[in-house]
């Protein structure tokens, strides 16, 4: 299910997404990490439950914005493990954590299909080259996208306005012909908004109140009502 809060987005050329938690199921892809991390490490992990070592980190992580460097650091030290152990952990986690990674399910579909439809597509992440270029790799996006922007690479970051304005720059689009799909509240949504760029919520379930965005879906196959785009019913049935 879709709406708008505005009008309908039908004059929209181009498309700009988030990467993790919008294309990318984060969550899952990380608790899948964390768990194959614990099995493949139980000869030293062992002082450790699996469930409470999975929930751990996952509380720890907070959807990938807390600082990679402190990720293993806390569950060393509160079950008093080797303290070398945290920079093996988090090592295995760079190496590994991007072959973990899973899109959601409608995802790849309706970004061929939007190709399909005559919009161009962007990508704008935050995050480091070495980590969101591997992923872009293991789930084969980056031919789908027509430009893309990781902040380490760029110098900029969400929620700031340079990297959205350099998104439309390169895709040869005005704010008024673009829209931007994120599911973080501030950095996604009210960054665009204040780039100029409508944008759409990817409705997160664990985010409470209210979300001022111009669009809301709670799949990414809901954006094709939002833009007015007419599905083809071969695609319908992928999607």
């Amino acid at each position: 299910m879709a709406y708008l809060l505005e009008q309908m987005l039908s004059e929209v050329r181009a498309v700009v997404f988030d990467l993790d938690g919008t294309l990318l199921d984060r969550r899952h892809s990380f608790e899948r990490f964390v768990r194959d991390q614990w099995q493949r490490f139980d000869s030293i992990l062992k002082a450790v439950d699996r469930e409470q070592y999975v929930q751990n980190l996952i509380e720890r992580d907070r959807d990938g914005y807390a600082p990679r460097d402190e990720l293993f650091t806390g569950i060393i030290a509160q079950f008093e493990l080797p303290g070398t152990l945290a920079e093996t952990l988090l090592k295995d986690y760079r190496a590994g954590f991007p072959s973990a990674c899973l899109l959601f399910p409608d995802a790849a579909q309706t970004l061929s299909a939007l190709r399909a439809a005559g919009r161009k597509l962007g990508l704008i992440t935050n995050g480091s080259v070495r980590m969101q270029s591997a992923k872009l790799e293991c789930l084969a996006l980056s031919p789908l996208f027509d430009t893309i922007l990781i902040s380490d690479a760029e110098g900029v970051s969400k929620p700031g306005r340079e990297i959205f304005d350099r998104a439309l720059e390169r895709l040869n689009v005005s704010p008024a012909h673009a829209v931007f799909v994120g599911d973080h509240p501030e950095v996604d949504v009210a960054g665009a908004r204040a780039a100029g760029i409508r944008a759409i919520w990817r409705r997160d379930p664990g985010v409470s109140g209210v979300v001022e965005a111009d669009g809301v879906i709670e799949s990414l196959g809901d954006l094709f009502t939002l833009l007015g785009i007419e599905q083809n019913p071969l695609d319908s049935l992928n999607l």
